[in-house]
């Protein structure tokens, strides 16, 4: 009996520790979600899920209320689980927004259905839609932000695709809100971007796009760049005297952020000398400027790179087919040649360029620079000379040797610079007079700016060395539809220069607002596996079409002699049965010519299959030997014991 009650008390003690157990735990789970809700740990290479210091600058600079109104659909969500968890994260995401801002963001969720108010309100702001059914209904995933003045800006769609850049498309909107006048740009260029009614010109669609965004000033220079100037756009700087150089100069050096395009060669500008029957484009140089900042530029030499090269016709051959082969010195970068890691660039596919230069900083300058467009390794410097007049696509290609590393063709460049004009302004009597004479006339005159020997504080400086990139015929293809002009983008030379401004016209937080880590990894090494074989087999395709250029030229010239009477010779027995040797010699090339290229393809195919049955099969296959292996281990146990417990039996 005794026996019995204490075991009863066992049974009702252990019961009770149960209890107490649970509500501990329970306990346990709430107070932790209350007081770490917000709590979290990054554990990525990059800090893909910490807000940098530059959100935070821009959150705690915020002044005026600002209200943000996430818009999602339940109905689009329910159709993708990824966009599902992806919208979670950005609620969150907003949601800390709100707490970094002492109350001055307003977060609204609205979730808008098909014919609703909410939806003619997403209508409105101009989000975009997406089809979620057959009928037609849309669904919704976008960011509208107004402020107190009712100037609103808006996130069409958020895109998972934009994931690592989210941080900074809402950074920028809010500090947009924050700060809601348009930026200026000053435009400084030689080239005829703008509008010229007169000479029937039509503004280039780079500046058009640009105007969409920001309030584009042109800057003539005669006198110094105002300062309320966010950003100076220098372009193709050509015919400057010493009074231009400084005053872009001293722009710099007062902290004045600055985008320059230079170019050893110009096609552009090439094209409108000839109309006007001047001599081809000499380029163009901040000489004096670049060697003082440390900035090594040669305008006399062209990037050549034969990854990127352009195919094109180079002419026909021998029997009027066209001749199509890569053009080194128009160059399509993409992948690896477009830094990732900025904002600036990290999105754009592909940038095209065109008989561009290169550059680089020397050593003890103290600049920081960081590549935003460069060169594959198989690239190499070619004298601009080689390019200017009726250049020889296939030469270029037979000379090409590779230097084995990339050109930087356009950089973020920031740190101190030294001014190129150490011992002050240049004099200039003639602007001294017309100051002095517009003085007396009463006129507005701007006041002369304080000499700086070096940059006051940390510039920033992006540098192209190219500007055939911004021209229309490179990166758009303009289409009429119904009488209305549409600009087709074939590359993103506009979204580059568009990003570039826009990052650089924001505050120092903005700038310093990196894209959140490259969530991509590409395959490195099976790329550049993938180059070699094809650089292997294109090289013994040039010289098979050499080859049979060679041998289709003799025929030709065999079969078409003809005497200076315009009559055709008769051919002796020996030129037939020359003639019938080329033939056959020509038909032998072609087909090793098609051997080649599909051998080419064959390579690449298998490099493929084999890549696709490591990453299908081996971890499959790991798994099978790895429990194999453990189940041999363990059988050996269970026999071991068996045969022990069958001694002691």
């Amino acid at each position: 009996m005794a026996g019995n009650v204490k075991s009863w008390d066992q049974r009702r003690l252990g019961m009770m520790g149960l209890l107490v157990a649970a509500i501990f735990f329970l306990a346990l789970h709430v107070l932790s979600t209350e007081t770490f809700r917000n709590l979290t740990v990054d554990l990525t290479e990059d800090k893909v899920y910490s807000l940098s210091d530059g959100t935070r600058e821009v959150l705690a600079a915020i002044r005026e209320p600002v209200t943000l109104r996430l818009f999602v659909s339940d109905d689009l969500l329910e159709q993708s689980t990824g966009l599902k968890d992806y919208a979670k994260n950005v609620q969150e995401l907003l949601s800390r927004y709100v707490e970094l801002s002492n109350g001055r963001l307003k977060l609204e969720l609205i979730r808008p259905e098909p014919f609703s108010p909410e939806e003619d309100r997403a209508v409105g702001f101009g989000l975009q839609g997406v089809p979620i059914t057959q009928a037609g209904n849309l669904g919704y995933f976008g960011l509208a932000g107004t402020n107190t003045t009712d100037d609103q800006d808006v996130i069409p769609f958020i895109s998972p695709q934009r994931d690592r850049f989210l941080e900074y498309d809402l950074s920028r909107l809010v500090q947009n809100l924050a700060n809601p006048k348009k930026k200026k740009v000053g435009l400084v260029s030689s080239l005829p971007m703008e509008a010229d009614p007169i000479k029937r010109y039509r503004p280039w669609q780079i500046i058009v796009q640009l105007r969409e965004f920001f309030d584009v000033q042109r800057i003539s220079l005669e006198d110094p760049i105002p300062e309320d100037i966010d950003v100076l756009l220098v372009v193709h700087p050509r015919d400057m005297d010493d009074t231009d150089r400084y005053y872009i100069d001293q722009h710099v050096m007062r902290g004045g952020k600055t985008m320059i395009f230079v170019d050893p060669y110009s096609e552009t500008a090439t094209r409108g000398n000839a109309m006007q029957r001047q001599p081809p484009d000499d380029g163009s140089d901040l000489k004096k400027l670049f060697k003082a900042w440390g900035i090594n530029y040669d305008k006399n030499k062209v990037l050549g790179d034969r990854q990127g090269a352009q195919r094109v016709s180079a002419g026909a051959d021998s029997l009027g087919r066209p001749i199509i082969t890569d053009y080194i010195a128009w160059v399509t970068m993409r992948g690896e040649q477009v830094n990732r890691s900025d904002v600036v660039t990290g999105e754009l596919e592909q940038i095209t360029i065109a008989s561009s230069g290169f550059f680089d900083v020397a050593e003890g300058s103290g600049l920081k620079v960081e590549p935003l467009l460069t060169s594959s390794p198989q690239a190499m410097a070619i004298k601009v000379s080689d390019v200017k007049k009726d250049p020889k696509p296939h030469k270029l290609l037979q000379a090409f040797k590779a230097a084995d590393k990339p050109f930087i063709v356009g950089a973020r460049i920031s740190g101190k610079f030294k001014s190129a004009f150490a011992d002050g302004p240049p004099k200039d009597k003639m602007r001294d007079d017309i100051r002095d004479a517009r003085l007396k006339k009463g006129e507005e005159v701007a006041k002369a700016q304080t000499h700086l020997k070096e940059s006051a504080k940390p510039a920033n400086v992006i540098l192209v060395a190219d500007t055939d990139m911004l021209a229309d015929s490179f990166w758009v293809r303009v289409q009429n539809f119904f009488g209305q002009r549409v600009p087709v983008p074939v590359a993103n030379n506009a979204d580059f220069l568009i990003n570039a401004v826009d990052n650089m016209a924001g505050t120092a937080s903005l700038i310093g607002l990196r894209s959140r880590g490259v969530t991509t990894r590409p395959f490195h090494t099976v790329d550049a596996m993938k180059r070699e074989a094809e650089l292997q087999y294109r090289s013994k395709e040039q010289g098979l079409l050499e080859k049979l250029q060679s041998i289709e030229g003799k025929l030709k010239d065999l079969q078409t002699k003809e005497t200076k009477a315009g009559k055709t010779v008769i051919l002796s027995a020996e030129q037939k049965t020359a003639i019938e040797k080329f033939r056959r010699e020509a038909i032998s090339i072609r087909k090793e010519l098609r051997s080649v290229q599909l051998s080419l393809r064959q390579e690449i195919d298998q490099l493929d299959a084999r890549l696709k049955a490591i990453n299908i099969g081996l971890i499959p296959a790991l798994v099978i030997i790895f429990a194999l292996g453990l189940w041999l281990v363990r059988r050996g146990k269970v026999r071991r014991q068996q045969v022990m417990t069958s001694n002691v039996s």
